[in-house]
């Protein structure tokens, strides 16, 4: 044997030993690296459950995943067993993980185990269809639980049996945009988080770039490399340029932020509950007043203070014809009813933190009475549960709404905040504020000129004006009983009738409808707010003392009894010092003039109104009770019920074969990628050989032994199918033969190596081809392509295919060192 021959002999031995004390290190630093990143990545889920629960899913998750992907590469696994054991895990852990409250301890449970597989299809448009931050609210930690898990079991498996590590940080992108996608409308996520990521997965990747170019060089020249020079000071330098790109790149996002608005998921998803589908609560305000009614307990409150507002409704938006819950999509962010599955974030608000149970007695409705900004809700009756689910909030106007409704019976808890109101003084020096309400249609010619005969004074001081104008001139009459007649509704006409009326006769629903219609018209944001305080803003005792709102007790412990007559609308104005406001336009009950000597002005219909509809203008006693308000959901036919209640099991059972599914067409999807790139190799002889390796690759697959030592033409001894003996001589004359490859050969070479593939398929069963074509063993076996450590390859380290002879080398015939 010659001198040159031993060489590079000792060469390959002193790469294949460097290789071996490489390998646990590269798996320690390769699994540590992708810890880091997907604990970066997980902060994008943070705004969404803002619960240590989350916490507890993802080091579940990591842990669980990390152990069935390091098991695998030890044994070498295929992917299938890999997928297999991943589902496994899956349902041992994600119950105690992703559902606590279905879990028996740190085992799961049945029904948890049905939340969790059905999670996986279902809890995504769940998690985009209610308000944030949800917490460990029923299963909607299922979604990040299994994001993770699945991440963690591809990345750890990449980083330590693939050729290309880096290829590892790939899953970890998919965990952060998943989490921006599911996220909250506002940018929470921060940006040099993101920045961080990308600056972490460029490093690693250029680092693992030089290391496993400094073992080919090592393995060429036949000696060790600097790795200073190499491999380090390559990759300082590189780090460097990174750093600085990303030190860029977070100023030029923190300085300049994108002016569009941001969107995501749940701000194009339909949501659950329209509030436009719902009659407007301000329709069936006479209801109330009805004989019956009035003296009807409605609402039994416990802990509210003295004085206290029960709010039913805010109604923003003004058509001319009826005050309802909810602008139009452009308009304003009203009417977005989201579910609540733990609290409402009330930080921003001041005020008085007030703790209110609330039974439901005569009350009936969509819209659920609460109290000042709610900050949470336990229902408590004896359809907790499908109030619970059923419970929807919209944080911009305070309302709040259970699908279905409310009825006789229904219990629940307040905790909510009571914003702090300024004096009557202070609201003199008021200045509008900048909400966003629903510019208001139809609007009466009467309101427009009393707007403009309040002055032009101070905004704060116009408005006050306006209010103390229509308590002084206003009469209440609810047209019930000895009253004076008195028309129901808010239509324009109706508001134009009120405002230009010799003697102004209406109640509540009239007079808080022209005020936030005159507020308006002065530059405030104003909205109609419907609900129930002691005395109704009749004048009587506001406290809950007397009156058909009387209180059992004094101070925050009373019990206070709502009555029908009990029911009001206010006002509520946006200002620049205090946010929204509430304020009470109403005039108090006293003795109305006689009218038989005044000459009424007649009414005139403003030709921009559109007239109102018949079902808007009924007589009083045709008006529709408060049970109107509650819709009955239609019958849906036996087949669609049918249909829906199958419809998650379907839904779970192709959410769970899909999982077990993916690991599998992973690896299909690499070994195409793998021929495609072989077979449009740049030179003819690269492709030559690559149509050798594929016919190599394809008798690993199938269970054939493969010798590393052996030559092409040992290879193919005893080997299954026909054409691997041609395969093996023309690929070794193409290699190792005096004359250059031509276009032609290389075609020839890949049209033998496929029909030699196909032939090896031939007598095999359905389940063996496919085992064969998920293999694992071309892909890290000791001569696989994804098998190649950080120093060369895993089976013959720094070895590579010989597609060519080197500058100098002796073209003729190869010794058994020389061939592949």
């Amino acid at each position: 044997m010659s001198v040159a021959t031993q060489t590079r002999a000792g060469a390959r031995r002193s790469a294949r030993r460097t290789a071996a004390r490489w390998e646990p290190l590269r798996v320690v630093i390769s699994t540590a690296v992708v810890w880091l990143l997907l604990a970066l990545a997980s902060t994008s889920w943070w705004p969404v459950y803002q619960d240590g629960a989350m916490t507890t899913a993802a080091v579940t998750a990591v842990v669980a995943g990390s152990v069935v992907a390091l098991g695998g590469a030890l044994a070498r696994l295929p992917a299938v067993v890999v997928g297999a054991a991943t589902v496994a895990a899956f349902a041992l852990t994600g119950v105690p993980a992703a559902v606590p409250g279905e879990a028996v301890g740190i085992l799961p449970s049945g029904a948890g185990l049905l939340h969790l597989f059905a999670g996986v299809a279902l809890d995504w448009k769940r998690l985009v269809t209610i308000s944030l931050p949800v917490g460990s609210y029923e299963s909607l930690l299922v979604p990040f639980f299994v994001t993770l898990l699945v991440a963690t079991v591809t990345s750890v498996s990449v980083a330590t049996r693939a050729s290309r590590p880096e290829l590892a940080s790939i899953p970890a992108f998919v965990v952060f945009g998943a989490g921006v996608v599911v996220g909250p409308a506002r940018l929470d996520v921060s940006i040099a988080t993101a920045v961080a990521l990308a600056g972490i997965a460029l490093v690693w990747a250029l680092t693992v770039r030089h290391v496993r170019r400094a073992a080919a060089v090592a393995a060429t020249v036949g000696a060790r490399v600097p790795v200073w020079r190499s491999v380090l000071r390559p990759a300082l330098v590189g780090t460097g340029t990174i750093v600085a790109a990303a030190v860029v790149a977070t100023g030029l996002g923190l300085v300049a932020p994108p002016a569009a608005p941001r969107t995501v998921a749940r701000t194009d998803v339909v949501k659950p509950f329209d509030p436009r589908d719902e009659v407007s609560p301000l329709s069936g305000f006479r209801a109330y007043e009805e004989r019956g009614t009035s003296d009807a307990p409605q609402l039994r409150v416990t802990g509210l203070p003295r004085g206290g507002f029960v709010r039913i409704a805010t109604l923003d938006t003004y058509d001319g014809v009826v005050y309802r819950v909810g602008g139009s999509d452009d308009a304003s962010p009203s009417g977005t009813f989201e579910r609540v599955p733990t609290s409402v974030d009330t930080s921003g608000t001041t005020g008085t933190d007030v703790r209110v149970g609330v039974r439901v007695e005569g009350y009936r409705g969509v819209w659920l009475p609460t109290v000042g900004d709610l900050s949470s809700v336990t229902f408590t009756g004896r359809e907790a549960e499908a109030d619970r689910g059923a419970f929807f909030y919209d944080r911009t106007t305070s309302t709040g709404a259970v699908v279905g409704g409310v009825d006789d019976g229904t219990t629940y808890e307040l905790r909510a905040v009571l914003p702090d109101q300024p004096s009557e003084d202070e609201l003199a020096s008021a200045r509008p504020g900048t909400a966003s309400v629903p510019t208001p249609t139809g609007v009466p010619d009467a309101v427009r000129e009393r707007a403009g005969a309040t002055g032009s004074g101070a905004p704060g001081s116009a408005l006050l004006d306006a209010i103390r104008e229509l308590q002084r001139t206003g009469y209440v009459s609810h047209g019930v009983g000895d009253d004076r007649t008195s028309r129901s509704g808010h239509g324009a006409d109706r508001i134009q009738e009120l405002l230009t009326a010799p003697v102004m006769i209406g109640d509540q629903e009239q007079y808080a409808v022209a005020a936030a219609l005159l507020a308006r018209q002065l530059g405030f944001p104003a909205r109609v707010v419907m609900g129930f305080t002691a005395g109704g803003d009749s004048g009587g005792d506001s406290g809950g003392g007397a009156g058909p709102g009387a209180a059992t007790s004094g101070g925050t412990d009373t019990t206070t009894t709502f009555r029908g007559s009990d029911v009001t609308a206010r006002l509520e104005v946006d200002t620049a010092q205090w946010g929204w406001v509430m304020l009470n336009p109403n005039p108090v009950v006293r003795e109305i003039p006689d009218e038989q000597d005044q000459t009424p002005e007649p009414v005139t219909r403003p030709e921009t109104v559109v007239p109102p509809p018949p079902v808007e203008q009924q007589d009083q006693d045709q008006q529709a009770p408060p049970q109107s308000d509650r819709t009955t959901p239609p019958v849906q036919p036996l087949w669609l019920q049918i249909l829906l209640a199958a419809l998650p099991w379907v839904l779970a059972v192709l959410g769970l074969a899909a999982l077990v599914l993916l690991p599998s067409a992973v690896v299909v999807s690499i070994k195409r990628l793998r021929r495609r790139r072989r077979r449009r190799a740049p030179s003819a002889r690269a492709r030559i050989v690559g149509a050798w390796d594929e016919y190599r690759d394809a008798l690993l697959d199938r269970g054939h032994d493969v010798s590393r030592a052996a030559t092409r033409r040992e290879a193919v001894v005893g080997a299954p199918g026909e054409g691997g003996s041609g395969l093996a001589a023309l690929a070794d004359r193409s290699v190792f033969g005096p004359d250059d490859t031509d276009d032609g050969t290389a075609d020839r070479m890949w049209s033998a190596a496929t029909e030699a593939v196909r032939s090896l398929r031939d007598g095999r069963t359905r389940r063996q081809r496919w085992r064969a074509a998920v293999s694992l063993r071309s892909l890290t076996g000791e001569s696989g392509w994804l098998g190649r450590g950080l120093l060369g390859h895993r089976g013959r380290p720094g070895r590579r295919d010989y597609h060519g002879p080197e500058a100098g080398e002796r073209r003729g015939r190869p010794s058994e060192d020389d061939t592949p």
